[in-house]
């Protein structure tokens, strides 16, 4: 028996632990640090959740955040862990935080 997680059935019965469900029901869209990095020709989204400005909430983190201030942060390799959790269907890490919605 083949067991395929795209099955409807599967998904409802799956149980989780109380601690996990927070982290299995949330998704990155949905999460502050999931935010625009604007480039110079285009706008790519990923997690700013490692930046360790952001990530402690030292300071405020905006809906778009200019390239450049990424790399200064916390350099080229940074700016690649950065976008590589760029999927804003996948499913949170254990560092979500909702985002506020804005009027």
């Amino acid at each position: 028996m083949v067991l395929n997680n795209k099955n409807v059935l599967w998904e409802k019965h799956r149980m989780y632990l109380p601690d996990m469900r927070k982290k299995a029901i949330h998704r990155c869209r949905d999460c502050k640090f999931f935010v625009a990095i604007k480039g110079k020709t285009e706008t790519k989204y990923g997690c700013v959740v490692n930046i360790k400005a952001y990530g402690n909430l030292e300071k405020r983190i905006p809906s778009v955040i200019p390239i450049m201030e990424i790399i200064k942060r916390v350099g080229l390799e940074g700016l690649e862990d950065c976008l590589k959790f760029n999927d804003p269907d996948a499913q949170s890490c254990g560092r979500f935080d909702k985002k506020c919605a804005t009027p």
